[in-house]
């Protein structure tokens, strides 16, 4: 598909949602983000539907893959928050089955060098939908290649090498890839960082609670206290382990 071909249809995409706009929805999402992004004020299920709507309308199904993919990764090149989860969701819903964990992780890759990715809500809105996914689906060498950006110099795609592994929390396999990655991040004091790593062990906590306590232990001097407070709710231990983390900050 050329370049117009993708700008018209983006266009009339970027028309349906702003006709659904709606300027409270936007005031309350801008504000929740700290105006770390654009919002033209559309609930998720609302941009899932137009989604659909469009792509029904203008008979993109009968694309090929390859096409499909640029176009949903141009949506998330915009600047508007719905316009990122349209193609988010596109990927998400027309896409997985159709298309390579190469291409796609190469295009991720390009969308992180470029600055596509400006804040934690879009940025775990594509690790949830489509990274983790994605490694579901394509197993360990889209893991590994997910992992190797924690080294990355971008923030959010280092953030984005540790999230998607909520998704395999529960598979034995992948806990030593876990583990590699969480000892490259650990050491940033970066909030965002800090987080990532906290929402996967508590998910890890749930089903592998011996397993997530062992990291926290490990890690316990460089884990935030907002990961310790909120992120090991679930492990027995949580209580010591926040007494612990606030005599750390007391001091003698």
């Amino acid at each position: 598909m050329s370049n117009s071909g993708i700008s018209e249809l983006i266009y009339d995409l970027q028309r349906r949602l702003d006709d659904a706009a709606d300027m409270h929805t936007k005031r309350w999402f801008e504000n929740y983000l700290k105006h770390a992004i654009r919002y033209r004020g559309i609930k998720t299920p609302d941009v899932a539907r137009i989604v659909a709507e469009w792509r029904k309308f203008h008979g993109l199904q009968q694309l090929s893959g390859e096409e499909e993919l640029d176009l949903a990764v141009s949506l998330i090149r915009q600047e508007h928050a719905e316009d990122k989860f349209a193609g988010t969701l596109y990927i998400q819903k027309y896409l997985q089955k159709r298309v390579e964990a190469d291409n796609l992780l190469t295009e991720v890759e390009d969308l992180f060098s470029c600055g596509a990715f400006v804040d934690w809500s879009t940025t775990d809105w594509f690790c949830v939908r489509v990274l983790g996914p994605a490694i579901v689906r394509h197993g360990p060498e889209a893991a590994e290649r997910i992992a190797g950006w924690c080294r990355e110099s971008n923030l959010w795609n280092r953030r984005a090498s540790i999230v998607p592994f909520r998704a395999v929390v529960q598979d034995e396999t992948y806990h030593p890839l876990i583990k590699s990655t969480i000892i490259v991040l650990v050491k940033e004091r970066e909030r965002f960082i800090q987080t990532g790593i906290g929402w996967v062990i508590s998910d890890l906590s749930k089903v592998y609670p011996h397993t997530a306590e062992i990291l926290v232990e490990c890690h316990f001097n460089d884990l935030s206290a907002e990961v310790i407070r909120r992120h090991t709710k679930y492990l027995s231990n949580h209580d010591n382990y926040k007494a612990r983390k606030r005599g750390m900050a007391t001091g003698p």
